[in-house]
């Protein structure tokens, strides 16, 4: 057994990568597709893999593959174990954006994504063309409470009241906020609500309901010992305007946002009470990260888009 540990079982790092795709695509024809070889040889790999794991890995249900329990507790550690090979194989003193291609791992929160990535993939495409990235939406469960999972993450774009203390961060931008409502809704467009009036309102939030604690609106009333009601849960931030007309839910936003969403004359803007009138944005990263090339280039890439770039502005449409 111990011979066998030594060679790591017989496992390259193809046989890894190959195996995180196909955890990740669960379709055989696709990785092979992708990867420009047969159904057959991935098959192969597949049963070689399972043998030395002891287990299917994968297993169909209905049309589907679905991820066994060792297949998802493998699916959760294969992606950290491939970025740190990586960043083993490539010496961070020597890295050079223009060769490079390290999959960048950024989780940002919802209310900024929709802003700050255009901007962040037209850079990328310019200087780091051979990088990958890859976004997440920061939640409890991914990661950001807990320090050793967070260290899979190069870098957090945060909204919440309090950061982590367990991670290092700065300010990146601020926004005020307003409430969209429908056209319809009883309430005269640009009234200045109090707390009461906006904590009467019914709420759609790109918030989970597990996730409201690091949520910046009901973190900031959770510091004043008060909750809304939350009565619709969306994770696509986009098309959560598209869901307002013909109700009475309001939906808290920042307001150059809010500003533009009124101009089809569907929606209406409401201004929030003062003590909830601002959103501050951040950027996070982990302290084994804080002397890293490679992070400090991917941070200063970050502050200097937000400085430089009209970030908060809403996206246009490409002709």
């Amino acid at each position: 057994m111990m011979s066998n540990r030594s060679n790591f079982f017989g496992l390259s790092l193809r046989d890894l990568d190959i195996l995180r795709s196909l955890l990740s695509e669960r379709s055989v024809s696709r990785v092979a597709a992708q990867l420009g070889q047969s159904q057959p040889s991935i098959s192969a790999i597949l049963r070689r893999l399972r043998d030395i794991f002891g287990d299917p890995l994968l297993v169909r249900s209905g049309q589907k593959m679905v991820l066994t329990d060792k297949g998802m507790l493998v699916s959760n550690q294969i992606d950290d174990l491939m970025n740190r090979f990586g960043e083993l194989l490539e010496s961070d003193e020597t890295f050079d954006p223009a060769t490079s291609e390290r999959t960048i791992r950024i989780a940002a929160a919802t209310s900024f994504e929709f802003f700050l990535v255009p901007h962040l993939i037209t850079e990328l495409n310019r200087v780091a063309p051979r990088c990958r990235l890859e976004l997440f939406v920061p939640t409890l469960q991914s990661g950001v409470e807990t320090e050793r999972e967070t260290g899979g993450l190069d870098a957090i774009v945060g909204n919440w009241p309090v950061p982590p203390p367990h991670l290092k961060h700065m300010p990146l931008a601020s926004a005020k906020l307003a409430c969209l409502v429908c056209v319809s809704h009883p309430i005269p467009a640009g009234t200045q609500l109090t707390l009461e009036d906006y904590l009467r309102l019914s709420h759609i939030s790109p918030s989970s309901p597990k996730d409201l604690s690091i949520s910046p609106i009901d973190g900031m009333l959770a510091r004043l010992g008060l909750e809304r009601r939350v009565v619709v849960s969306v994770p696509d931030y986009a098309i959560i305007p598209q869901l307002l007309p013909g109700t009475h839910h309001a939906f808290t936003v920042g307001q150059r946002y809010a500003e533009h969403a009124t101009k089809n004359g569907k929606l209406k803007m409401l201004l929030l009470p003062e003590e909830l009138g601002v959103m501050g944005f951040y950027l996070l990263w982990h302290e084994r990260s804080q002397s890293s090339r490679y992070h400090r280039w991917l941070r200063d890439t970050i502050r200097r888009l937000v400085r430089e770039a009209d970030v908060l502005a809403v996206p246009l449409p490409q002709s």
